[in-house]
């Protein structure tokens, strides 16, 4: 008989990050983060981002959740691949606010920081715990 592992609290907080980060990709994408509905293509708008949020991010993200909330090795690892994602998007976005310095840039810079510090304890306090998830 397998016992239940028991998920640590900072574990259940990162799962539950990684949902609200994988809706809010999902939802704020399909509406291009205010732009308009992805589905009307109005003119002007940049579809990578909202494209890869959708198709990558948000289904990455909330695997993650869901496996991190049960413990599973699978939550490890798709965090380990969200993490990489938060932090190259963030990246990129960093660089476009740069060389851009678009007005609201202090909207853009601050979620962009805190994709980057959830993403910099995923790596680092999972590694340290990765022994604890189960197949």
């Amino acid at each position: 008989m397998q016992t239940a592992t028991i998920t640590p609290w900072p574990v259940k907080t990162l799962s539950i990050l990684l949902f609200l980060f994988g809706l809010f990709a999902f939802t704020g994408s399909l509406f291009l983060w205010g732009e308009g509905f992805l589905l009307t293509f109005p003119e002007g708008v940049d579809y990578s981002y909202p494209v890869a949020d959708i198709l990558v991010n948000a289904p990455a993200s909330i695997l993650a959740a869901a496996g991190l909330w049960r413990m599973r090795r699978f939550g490890y690892i798709a965090s380990q691949f969200a993490a990489g994602f938060y932090i190259y998007a963030s990246v990129e976005i960093f660089m476009q606010v740069l060389q851009e310095s678009p007005p609201a840039a202090a909207a853009i810079i601050l979620p962009q920081v805190i994709a980057v510090m959830v993403a910099l304890v995923l790596v680092f306090y999972l590694w340290r715990i990765q022994d604890n998830f189960k197949y």
